[in-house]
């Protein structure tokens, strides 16, 4: 009789909350995953047109840990041409997805 009321007591794994979260969490990440590569020469082109000064000194920031024995210039150089080709290449997208 203890075994019974054991077994009727417990839950489905498959029900639990925690689970329902989980899924819920993986879900809402793959959806905005999704959502993000959709948009992502959108999202250059925002960064493109109204933080450039900030984008350029966080990539210097971050490549000047990467490769620290390379000159302030160098990184902002390489920095500067990366974020063009971004740019150019989701303009030619944009002009390529208009035509």
């Amino acid at each position: 009789m203890s075994a019974a009321n054991g077994l009727t007591a417990k839950k489905s794994f498959l029900r639990s909350g925690w689970i329902k979260a989980l899924g819920g969490f993986v879900g809402l990440v793959l959806f905005l995953s999704v959502m993000a590569y959709a948009n992502s020469s959108r999202v250059i082109a925002l960064v493109d047109d109204h933080f450039y000064e900030e984008t350029l000194a966080a990539c210097v920031m971050v490549f000047g840990w990467v490769a620290s024995d390379r000159l302030t210039v160098e990184l902002q150089t390489f920095c500067n041409v990366s974020m063009f080709t971004l740019a150019a290449q989701n303009q030619q997208r944009t002009a390529d997805a208009e035509e």
